[in-house]
């Protein structure tokens, strides 16, 4: 009885100091990743068979380290495209590009000149350049919640004459945000025969103090910044890179369902890898709600998870009608932009 007594007070008290009911509409979450391969919409200019890869140029707050990285990327990309799908590109070695450079006295990669650009293809017998600019910006906010520490005076058969004890415990806001740039320079024109500047990947993080008994919470507690970064360099350069030559593409969609029970039914098959499964949960959500923008979103992912790609784009579209979400935007956008161009049964 005393057991059962504590648990219902400690779950009043939790509903009188923190706004919440413990135990009631809860929601599933899962992270769903697919990846496909794309053709390449516009292709590479003619004659251009060899390419000279740039470190990225950073600005004064990134880390010098996501210039050789993005490179990096761009490199294992094309390499990959080579042995996959039979793209015939050869890659200048890289530490020959960068003694060029060096040479050069070309201190801002991302930014080369017409001219300088031609004599640098020159030297390493390539026809194109490619560049890139990485700007990574983070910023941390420390802040205080509260936890309860202590009670006293409760257990007997009603609530009163009871006291609780509270502390303040710190915790942390971070948003990180990524702005990626790629070009292909053709050497033998001088012209920008490829561009792609995506919008800004933003994350925000936050860590959570447990209502009862928590304790400080501190940036080491989130998703390693430097994962995030690396996400978005990779992501930036993936749908760069495949504006040129066949190119594997990878996502990754954070989803959380909404208080309906089949739209949660629905993301729990998802997060076990059952697609079809969890489409019937989402239209059975949408029937009953038909403004669950979350239902709608969650059945564009099933579907892209499918290969049913056009039908994913309605329910991003429908999603994006129904809340201005950016993660509905960007699924909308991408689905817009990739649908007619995925190549058939390479969806996974």
């Amino acid at each position: 009885m005393h057991g059962s007594m504590s648990r219902l007070t400690l779950a009043c008290l939790a509903c009188c100091l923190f706004g919440t009911v413990v135990g009631c509409g809860s929601k599933e979450r899962a992270t769903v990743a697919f990846e496909y391969c794309l053709n390449p919409s516009k292709g590479l200019p003619q004659g251009m068979t060899a390419i000279a890869i740039l470190d990225a140029q950073v600005n004064e707050v990134t880390d010098r380290k996501w210039s050789e990285l993005a490179a990096n990327f761009i490199q294992d990309l094309i390499q990959d495209s080579n042995d996959r799908y039979g793209t015939k590109l050869r890659i200048a070695d890289r530490k020959h590009t960068s003694s060029v450079m060096q040479e050069s006295d070309m201190k801002a990669a991302g930014l080369v000149a017409s001219s300088q650009a031609g004599q640098v293809a020159q030297v390493l017998d390539v026809q194109g350049l490619i560049m890139a600019e990485i700007n990574v910006k983070v910023e941390t906010h420390k802040g205080k919640g509260t936890t309860i520490s202590g009670l006293s005076g409760f257990g007997g058969s009603y609530f009163g004459g009871g006291s609780v004890q509270t502390r303040e415990v710190d915790k942390t806001s971070r948003s990180i945000t990524v702005q990626t740039a790629f070009k292909l320079v053709d050497t033998t024109t001088s012209e920008n025969w490829a561009t792609h500047s995506p919008s800004p990947y933003q994350q925000t993080d936050k860590t959570k103090v447990s209502p009862f008994f928590g304790s400080a919470k501190t940036e080491e507690a989130m998703t390693p910044r430097d994962e995030i970064i690396a996400a978005a360099v990779e992501s930036g350069a993936r749908e760069f890179v495949s504006k040129m030559i066949p190119c594997t593409v990878r996502y990754e969609v954070q989803l959380e369902s909404s208080g309906q029970e089949n739209c949660a039914r629905g993301v729990s098959y998802l997060r076990g890898d059952m697609p079809t499964e969890a489409i019937g949960q989402f239209k059975a959500a949408l029937m009953e709600n038909p403004d669950d923008s979350q239902a709608a979103f969650a059945a564009g992912v099933a579907c892209e998870m499918m290969g049913r790609y056009q039908e994913a784009l309605g329910y991003y579209k429908q999603a994006c009608v129904l809340e201005d979400d950016p993660n509905y935007v960007v699924a909308r956008k991408r689905m817009a932009a990739n649908a007619d161009r995925i190549r058939p049964g390479e969806a996974s």
